[in-house]
């Protein structure tokens, strides 16, 4: 997400056609730290988020608009849960019953 987040940040400033000297002035943060984040190398605070937002010009919603959360791989387990959830009670429980007997014959 830091990664993401500085991209969008970078892009915004490009496309605004400003230096990340002048982002940092309009920010009052520091050029290297604006370097920093739009490399992803340093997560902002919300403090500092807002000063940038505000140096854009831009809103919040501009900003992450698009952004998409990262996406972790799914467990096993959590694959059958969702799997197993989206039937009715009766054959959730038959699908239990039928893991505990493919499980005695596993062991």
């Amino acid at each position: 997400m830091t990664k993401e987040l500085g991209k969008r940040i970078r892009t915004e400033r490009i496309d605004k056609k400003m230096t990340q000297e002048e982002l940092a002035e309009r920010a009052g943060l520091h050029p290297t730290y604006i370097g920093q984040v739009e490399r992803g190398e340093k997560s902002l605070t919300i403090t500092s988020l807002e000063k940038i937002v505000e140096g854009l010009g831009i809103s919040f919603s501009d900003l992450f608009e698009n952004i998409q959360p990262p996406t972790k791989p799914t467990s096993f387990a959590m694959r059958c849960y969702d799997k197993i959830n989206s039937y009715p009670q009766e054959k959730q429980k038959q699908f239990y019953e039928l893991l505990c007997a493919v499980e005695k014959l596993m062991q």
